[in-house]
């Protein structure tokens, strides 16, 4: 296989290692342009992708994941229904390039990425590139993933929608975070951006309809009113507002605060509620995976 310097490659396939960090799917998930294979001791996906085809400034000083692989990694973690527990996807920080863009669900196209994954780890291993690398041991899911509802989330993030890649991305960086406990605050962090994200998205959808400025009292209502409950009267996630603003403005109206006022259950039950409310921006529809989904792995 081709291989070319990182740095001179802005289209083609990237190929990235999943850590063994993360809580995983067991079973893979193939398609021409995007591919999460399970291996005994490895998993990794592989995506085309293209910096060029974005409107405006492409740019990071880092490796970050491509839009691709943003859209493929967030199929997998919202396709978790509620009361389902959660999949964490933990992308190593580099990534392996090609130049060419081959079908992704061919064995033998699998296999020659597979050798060059593992041939390529094997130099940063040498080089002492932190963190360690697999080969290693994996914890997966017990069950498997509902392919159809998978696919249908994937085929549905327009990678030209970068507010939506944007809020997806914080919401996987925060299950990332949320797997280290010195780095429990800095989890919320990203939630909060992702929650932002969200209501952003929604204010979209309410000015589509004619609302012109619409409010988090908006929001909050036609969030209670696509997902069938009683409408409160509070502002959209109004029960995180307060704890937001305190743990992200370290001084504000409420004092200053030594430590920020974060839980681990506030954690899950905001990024539990925002999975719930990126299925419904995604599909336009409110389903629980588990229980819509006629074909798991």
């Amino acid at each position: 296989m081709d291989l070319k310097k990182r740095e001179t490659i802005s289209a083609g396939t990237v190929i990235r290692p999943l850590l063994p960090g993360g809580y995983y799917w067991q079973m893979s998930t193939l398609s021409e342009s995007a591919s999460y294979v399970v291996r005994p001791d490895l998993i990794f996906i592989a995506c085309h992708f293209d910096e060029m085809s974005f409107d405006g400034e492409f740019y990071s000083e880092h490796d970050e994941i491509k839009p691709e692989e943003v859209r493929l990694l967030a199929s997998h973690a919202l396709a978790v229904g509620a009361e389902h527990g959660s999949v964490t996807l933990y992308p190593h920080h580099t990534s392996l390039r090609i130049q060419h863009k081959p079908d992704l669900t061919d064995p033998r196209t699998l296999t020659e990425i597979e050798l060059s994954l593992r041939e390529w780890m094997l130099t940063l291993r040498a080089e002492s590139i932190d963190p360690p690398l697999p080969p290693n041991e994996y914890t997966c899911r017990p069950d498997g993933i509902p392919l159809v509802i998978q696919d249908r989330i994937f085929q549905a993030i327009k990678l030209s929608d970068h507010l939506l890649l944007r809020g997806l991305s914080t919401f996987l960086k925060a299950a990332m975070l949320s797997r280290h406990r010195h780095f429990s605050e800095e989890a919320h962090y990203c939630l909060y951006i992702s929650l932002d994200a969200s209501k952003s998205l929604i204010d979209h959808i309410l000015q589509s309809r004619g609302l012109s400025n619409p409010s988090a009292h908006d929001a909050g209502a036609h969030i209670h009113e696509v997902f069938g409950e009683e409408q409160s009267g509070m502002r959209y996630f109004e029960e995180f507002y307060d704890d937001r603003i305190r743990t992200m403005h370290p001084k504000s109206r409420f004092g200053t605060f030594v430590f920020a006022p974060t839980s681990h259950s506030d954690f899950f039950m905001l990024r539990n509620s925002l999975r719930d409310v990126y299925r419904y921006l995604i599909l336009g529809e409110v389903l629980n995976p588990q229980e819509s989904a006629n074909t798991h792995g």
